[in-house]
């Protein structure tokens, strides 16, 4: 019995985003106008102010509204987002599904498909089936479309119920459908060489391995055998006794035979065919340089490409051939030939951004390829030590549909191959109007196999034959060779222990050099990047088109900006980034990163710049970002790094001005739209790119893992507040908290009404607006403590509009002194221990 093939790491589903939390209740909003009311009919004493009270329900009403409807867009883009991801892992999860579905029809095609060709060791093929796998989607379904596609993802569709070739199977039910089963069984039990009769019936039923019940054309189910197979239902194999007795072909040779057959290494001679039943030699150098291939399902091109591929590889060593092999129906075409010493790399179209790196570095293949022959004053690839390089396409037409800005790559491959010693190999389905005229004019070898349409057949070889060729020939083909007349060829036939005996026996000679390098690395430790006296080495950049993969060097000066997306590597790049430049990093501490802002000589690099400016309140920040603002501005600062989110997330932050100012962008993974807004090309976008994974000058890059961890610079603590006999005003949120500390630290301290001999007054904003001639006093002579006030009430009671800077710690305050005397934290209270 044959089990599914090992499945690949299984896809993950998106988590749903969670709905949004209802907006609070705007009770600061709400109640501002009854504070502003109250203020000013204390200052002015005009009973009118108190109209400005009749905003409250306005007011409130309004942020609630307005709120919600924040909640609902946010709502509606969230699970927009959400339902594109899940298109996309459900276009994945079907490609992986039709590539494991594919490898095991082409591992056991089923006695319909029997050429005469025998198997020995394959399994019996007795019918297809609905086969269960692992989900090719993991994670928790949160809704019915993510049910659908974790159950859809789990089974393998009309994939052979295969048993051992020695196995006997006996059947029940209808006369005519128990024949057309037996008559499958047979011929598969013929392909496999099983020994004796595998069907069972009648008397002899209860000797069979297994027992199944036919009850109809399309359906079966296993009565008895073993337990993983009982109760299984599937389709059974039928064939007519027309279908089962047709006329098998002659006998061709298997590839080793016509190797072994002495044959010239001259240019890219291969021997993998015969011609009116001699073997035929083909050179891609001599007849070519390029050829078209052409053939439909199950006409044995996939077996003509590894053929060709063997014969290349027996008749020429790895130093004088290198071979580039691209699969764009699945991957499994060129499984078998992977490991041969000559092969460079095997493209597939699961993956799809090394189909573009492929496609790059070989357009630098011909430039590099060029250099060598000017260097070297040949005019052709002969007269250096190059090897060839032959790049094999199977599918070419569907990799055009995917890849349309391909054609002309290998447009101009075809135009300047010739003499730089690179060729092609185009194999399609459908070659009419798939190949271009200037593409197909420099492709002088032409193969037809059986093809449906005259059309396609006359387009390859000129002439219609190839579509009149029998399906049960799969190998039989028509050759076209420039200046010859098109014949009929027979492909040598594929045997597994043929590529087992080329692995073992492919000539010596250095391994075959890849002309494209391996793709960045996901993990980078920076202790494996070399120093550059231009600036701080970051990490890789890919430059595929040139070969090479140049260090990421940020010449510190001016600003960075790291932007990405929770996952993605920002935080640990901004790690990596102040490690290097020696920076100091505020870890969110409010006060550091102003007080580091205001210095031009310290390098300051801020993660989650969101976070702190939410911190700061409205005021401050608006005054830390034209702070930041300046220093990107003024020439000759020290460098400032800004780590953030995309601008999705910049709601009511003005940070675009400052991302417009910085010079330098490293972009890791974001959405689309934030990836664009920031400078980001379309082609260099991917949101599912890895931690790291980054764009930098439009090209990808991966940053360096630090060895060292994040070590937040430390705020030193302020100085204690100690009253010196001067008159002290404190303004606090929390007047009744501070008098009951400061009377548990010895202060004495009194409210503003009081009339005793306390230096230290505590009292709330109000409270201070109801003593404004001894709070004016008091900020003449002595000093001004401010606590936690927010600033438009601080505005209202000192009568200035400037933006006092933050604070750390809960018991940090800020003193104004008279005198033009700058702001400066002070530590209220110390508790006893």
């Amino acid at each position: 019995m044959r089990h599914a093939r090992p499945v690949p790491e299984p896809l993950s589903l998106p988590v749903r985003p969670a709905p949004p939390d209802p907006p609070p209740f705007p009770v600061v909003g709400a109640l501002a106008p009854l504070a502003v009311a109250a203020v000013l009919l204390a200052v002015l004493r005009e009973p009118t102010v108190l109209l400005l009270a009749a905003l409250t329900p306005v007011v409130a009403v309004a942020g609630v509204l307005d709120g919600r409807r924040q909640v609902r867009r946010r709502a509606r883009r969230d699970e927009a987002r959400h339902a594109a991801v899940l298109d996309a892992l459900a276009r994945a999860a079907e490609s992986r599904q039709a590539h494991l579905e594919g490898a095991e029809r082409r591992a056991a095609p089923g006695p319909e498909a029997f050429d005469g060709r025998i198997r020995p060791g394959e399994g019996l093929v007795i019918g297809v089936e609905d086969r269960p796998i692992e989900p090719l989607v993991a994670g928790a379904p949160a809704g019915e479309r993510e049910r659908e596609l974790v159950a859809s993802s789990a089974v393998l569709r009309r994939v052979p119920l295969v048993l051992p070739p020695a196995a006997t199977v006996g059947a029940v039910g209808p006369s005519l459908l128990v024949e057309a089963f037996g008559r499958a069984v047979r011929v598969a039990a013929a392909t496999v060489a099983a020994p004796g009769d595998p069907l069972h019936a009648g008397s002899a039923l209860s000797g069979a391995d297994l027992e199944v019940r036919l009850e109809g054309p399309r359906t079966a189910v296993v009565l008895r055998g073993p337990a993983a197979l009982r109760g299984r239902r599937f389709q059974p194999a039928l064939l007519t006794s027309r279908a089962a007795a047709r006329p098998r072909p002659p006998d061709v040779p298997g590839i080793a035979e016509l190797a072994a057959v002495p044959s010239a290494a001259v240019g890219l001679r291969a021997r993998f065919a015969l011609a009116d039943g001699e073997p035929l030699d083909l050179d891609l150098v001599a007849d070519g340089p390029h050829a078209i291939v052409a053939g439909t399902t199950g006409s044995g091109k996939s077996a003509l490409l590894v053929g060709w591929v063997l014969a290349l590889t027996a008749a020429h060593p790895p130093d004088r051939l290198v071979l580039l092999l691209v699969d764009h129906k699945g991957g499994a075409a060129f499984d078998p030939v992977a490991g041969l010493p000559h092969v460079a790399g095997v493209v597939t179209d699961l993956d799809a951004a090394g189909t573009d790196r492929a496609a790059r570095a070989l357009q630098a293949e011909l430039r590099r390829r060029e250099r060598v022959l000017r260097d070297a004053g040949a005019g052709d690839v002969a007269g250096t030590t190059e090897p060839r390089l032959v790049v094999i396409v199977d599918e070419f037409r569907a990799l055009l549909e995917a890849r349309p800005a391909l054609a002309a790559v290998f447009t101009d491959v075809a135009a300047r191959g010739r003499s730089l010693g690179v060729h092609l190999v185009l194999c399609t389905q459908r070659p009419a109007g798939s190949i271009r005229d200037e593409l197909a004019t420099n492709c002088g070898l032409r193969i037809a196999l059986r093809v449906l349409d005259a059309a396609d057949s006359t387009a390859v070889v000129g002439t219609p034959a190839a579509a009149a060729l029998p399906r049960d020939r799969p190998g039989a083909a028509v050759l076209a060779v420039a200046g010859e007349r098109p014949r009929p060829i027979t492909v040598a036939r594929i045997a597994p222990d043929d590529v087992l005996a080329a692995l073992a026996h492919a000539r010596p000679g250095r391994p075959a050099r890849r002309p494209w390098l391996d793709p960045l690395p996901e993990r980078l430790p920076v202790d494996t990047l070399s120093l550059s006296a231009d600036g701080l080495v970051l990490g890789l950049v890919d430059v595929p088109e040139e070969q090479a993969q140049p260090p990421l060097v940020w010449r510190p000066s001016g600003g960075l900006l790291l932007a990405g997306d929770a996952g993605s590597g920002r935080t640990t790049a901004a790690v990596l980034v102040g490690g290097l430049l020696g920076g100091v990093d505020p870890g969110g501490d409010p006060a550091l990163a102003w007080d580091a802002a205001h210095d031009d000589a310290v390098p300051l690099v801020i993660d989650e710049l969101e976070a702190l400016l939410d911190r700061l309140g409205p005021s401050a920040a608006s005054a830390f970002v034209e702070r930041l603002a300046q220093r990107l501005r003024r020439p000759g600062t020290a460098p400032l790094v800004l780590a953030t989110r995309g601008p999705s997330a910049w709601a009511g932050l003005p940070l675009r001005q400052l991302a417009g100012l910085c010079s330098a962008r490293i972009l890791l993974s974001l959405d689309l739209d934030d990836h664009l807004a920031l400078g980001g090309e379309r082609s260099a976008h991917r949101r599912d790119a890895r931690p790291g994974a980054a764009v930098w000058q439009g090209r990808a890059a991966q940053l360096a893992l630090p060895s060292w961890l994040r070590a937040p610079a430390v705020a030193p603590d302020p100085p204690a507040f100690r009253p010196d006999g001067t008159a002290v005003a404190l303004v606090t949120v929390r007047p009744g908290q501070r008098l009951a500390q400061l009377a548990e630290s010895g202060v004495p301290a009194g409210a503003p009404d009081r009339a005793g001999d306390e230096v230290l007054l505590v009292g709330s904003p109000v409270e201070w607006q109801a003593h404004w001639a001894r709070f004016t006093r008091i900020a003449a002579t002595g000093t001004v403590l401010v606590d936690g006030v927010p600033p438009a009430e601080l505005r209202a009671l000192l009568g200035s509009a400037s933006v006092l800077p933050p604070v750390s710690g809960p018991d940090d305050v800020l003193a104004i002194r008279p005198g033009g005397v700058p702001p400066s934290r002070m530590r209220l209270v110390t508790r006893p221990a």
